[in-house]
């Protein structure tokens, strides 16, 4: 039962203070908890939008459905029963940030360095092509207007012609991203947050201890060497 008391002291602790010492609580987190492993009582989904863990007195409940969307969308990253390493402690207005072995993959809108993808618009109109449409209204010769017809269609084919060329471009990169994040989003770990909603004087630190190891659970500090 030792085995996560320390992981829920500090969980309370940061939550109490807070509003009065976030950073000082963070960094002691840090200290107490990057590199030590717990325990997964669950599959974890490859995706750093985290596993969002609430506690209410005693009770710790995940949103449900909400998991098995992401384990279904993104596939396990750290199966039920692994250990893992806590590469990451963050307190955020989401709850405190546990990042178990590399906190998870990112999200499909994100590319390699970090460039994001966003799908090419309508390349515009050449000055060139306004100009010939702007001669064709005004009125011409039949036989200026047909030259200007087939050099008005030239420009547009060119127009359409980039837009299609852009298009593929997007799409040969989209696949590249897609498959490379698939292909390593695994090796990439998972993320728990945990809300602290409400305690009562009543509720024992055994008790919400109980509760959590359900889920994750604090393993002994390996020995040094």
């Amino acid at each position: 039962m030792g085995r996560v008391f320390c992981l829920v002291t500090f969980l309370i602790a940061a939550f109490t203070q807070i509003a009065i010492a976030q950073d000082d609580s963070e960094v002691r987190m840090r200290k107490a908890l990057v590199g030590r492993f717990v325990s997964v009582k669950m599959d974890l989904p490859a995706i750093d939008a985290g596993v969002y863990m609430t506690f209410d007195d005693a009770v710790v409940s995940i949103d449900d459905s909400a998991y098995k969307r992401l384990v279904k969308e993104f596939g396990v990253a750290i199966a039920k029963g692994a250990r893992s390493r806590i590469t990451g402690v963050k307190i955020s207005t989401r709850g405190i940030e546990l990042d178990l072995d590399g906190g998870g993959s990112p999200g499909r809108e994100w590319v390699v360095n970090g460039i994001n993808l966003t799908e090419p618009s309508a390349v515009s109109k050449s000055d060139r092509e306004i100009q010939l449409e702007r001669d064709l209204q005004n009125g011409t010769s039949a036989g200026v207007a047909a030259h200007i017809r087939s050099e008005l269609e030239d420009e547009r084919q060119r127009r359409l012609a980039q837009d299609d060329r852009n298009r593929q471009a997007f799409e040969r990169a989209s696949q590249l991203r897609s498959q490379y994040i698939e292909e390593n989003r695994k090796n990439w770990g998972s993320k728990v947050i945990i809300s602290v909603r409400s305690r009562k004087p009543t509720v024992t630190i055994r008790e919400m201890l109980q509760s959590l190891s359900k889920y994750i659970e604090l393993l002994p500090r390996e020995p040094a060497g």
